[in-house]
């Protein structure tokens, strides 16, 4: 007698994000959708096999997914992505190997291969620390929702928020559809990797020597005059005219004193968490430009050399 197909359930809890997520469509019958708190936690007490009648739900439960900032208190809201796929059950109606074989397959083809570089890019995008820290499958049983098997990232995750502007839709999606991670130049493999883990690192004065050290990796060659040749090479490829290459050339000047200060010393006494997101702001984009214009590092900052401020230089 062959098995009748059942219904595995997917859901991925996102991180600091608000209602503008939920313009995002996905592919692979991926969906976003808002859950109502009260709802929510009730849905994870179950997923999180904590009994209701043993614990204070909204304590615990509250507790834990604020420190994965996957509450939206203003909102009153979990955001979370769903999908779910048919598998043939085991003839032994104990068993589940087959259940935990198809979750596990599918997490690694269409989470691991999909989602994730998704979420990645996303936050490549734009500014904000949007992260999916937890993911459940499970099945119904006579509609009562069996847990199947849980996935938790121990990464830090901070308090950036993640919001879309609405004209930002339509540039989102272009940018996922051209952009392919992870990057086939080494270096710009590496300065990505260390924009991410600027997100990760529970100190501000460590992840702002990690952004430059991201912004040295991508704009300089050479151990001599790292603070004029980083300044300068970064003004010319994000500069928009030749006074916005003058202020980009300031502002990376006076960021980098103050990587040297905390290198140096331990600590600024100048820095400000508005000086780490403007260096963020300037190596997401620095990242994005180098990529759009197809060429190896050396070639990149043979041109750089050869441009001045306002002169802008072709793309691929």
């Amino acid at each position: 007698m062959v098995s009748q197909k059942r219904r595995i359930h997917f859901m991925g809890l996102l991180s600091n994000v608000d209602s503008s997520i939920l313009q995002v469509n996905l592919e692979h019958g991926f969906r976003i959708k808002a859950i109502p708190m009260d709802e929510g936690f009730s849905l994870f007490s179950t997923l999180e096999r904590i009994p209701p009648e043993r614990f204070p739900i909204f304590g615990i439960l509250g507790q834990y997914f604020s420190n994965l900032r996957c509450i939206n208190q203003d909102e009153g809201k979990f955001y979370v992505v769903e999908n779910s796929f048919l598998y043939t059950p085991d003839s032994d109606p104990l068993s589940r190997n087959a259940e935990m074989k198809e979750a596990s397959e599918f997490r690694n083809k269409f989470v691991v291969g999909y989602l994730n570089p998704i979420i990645r890019l996303m936050r490549l995008f734009t500014e904000g620390d949007i992260r999916m820290p937890l993911i459940y499958f499970y099945v119904l049983d006579d509609k009562k929702i069996v847990p199947s098997m849980k996935f938790f990232s121990y990464r830090q995750i901070s308090w950036e928020m993640y919001r879309l502007e609405h004209v930002d839709l339509n540039r989102l999606l272009k940018f996922i559809h051209e952009t392919k991670i992870p990057f086939s130049e080494p270096s710009l493999q590496l300065a990505f990797e260390n924009f991410e883990l600027s997100y990760e690192i529970d100190n501000e004065n460590l992840s702002f020597v990690t952004l430059m050290i991201s912004l040295e990796t991508l704009l300089n060659k050479s151990a001599h005059e790292l603070r004029y040749r980083i300044s300068r090479n970064a003004a010319v490829l994000l500069g928009e005219d030749r006074e916005d290459s003058k202020k980009i050339f300031t502002e990376i000047r006076k960021l980098y004193d103050i990587r040297s200060e905390i290198v140096h010393s331990g600590k600024s006494k100048t820095f400000t968490r508005e000086n780490l997101l403007t260096l963020r702001h300037y190596v997401r984009d620095s990242i994005k430009n180098i990529y759009s214009m197809g060429k190896s590092k050396d070639r990149i900052l043979n041109l750089l050399n050869s441009h001045g401020f306002g002169e802008k230089i072709k793309a691929k």
